[in-house]
């Protein structure tokens, strides 16, 4: 079931209208809803959908981890060949070969989580977006993650992006009526 957030699922689908590619942020606390938000609006766009998440963080945990397992999901979802990329950019350009002429939305959730042993991460991102992922008419790009400090330091206040997210979408708590209709009426 899902309930509420019509004006944020309004706000995405109007960035079909777009005749570019569209690059969105997406942040709230933990377990607000914000992965729940972009399946819906995923879902009602009848389009492609690729989602990725980063990995919780872990004793050991390295970038290498991270890549592999953007490989794997990205294999998983599309069908190519899994890689274990050797760096950020390779990762995205196997994504963007991934990439065709259909309607897509590209989900990067827990991105602090993705980019957190590269202190490049950003930079690789924001290359990829301009010299590849802007290209495609029909995507829609959402990066998303509960560490709001993240994405705000390294996409929204980060100089290399600067005029490259179509919306910054932070997710608040759903209206009492709202959870009242999901959870039923108490005894």
């Amino acid at each position: 079931m899902f309930l509420g957030r019509e004006d944020e699922l309004q706000g995405l689908s109007d960035l079909w209208k777009k005749s570019t590619a569209s690059l969105v942020t997406c942040r709230g606390r933990r377990r607000i809803g914000k992965s729940t938000l972009i399946e819906e609006f995923a879902a009602r766009s009848k389009g492609r959908f690729i989602e990725i998440a980063g990995e919780a963080p872990r004793p050991g945990m390295t970038n290498a981890d991270q890549l592999a397992s953007f490989g794997k999901q990205l294999a998983a979802q599309t069908g190519c060949d899994r890689t274990n990329p050797p760096d950020w950019f390779e990762a995205f350009r196997t994504l963007n070969a991934e990439l065709d002429t259909r309607k897509t939305v590209v989900f990067l959730d827990e991105i602090s989580w993705m980019g957190q042993y590269d202190k490049g991460f950003a930079g690789e991102l924001k290359t990829a977006w301009d010299t590849m992922f802007k290209k495609h008419p029909r995507l829609i790009m959402v990066i998303c993650g509960s560490v709001s400090t993240w994405i705000e330091a390294n996409i929204l206040n980060n100089t290399g992006f600067v005029g490259r997210a179509s919306q910054n979408l932070v997710i608040g708590e759903l209206p009492l009526g709202h959870c009242r209709r999901f959870w039923g009426r108490a005894s």
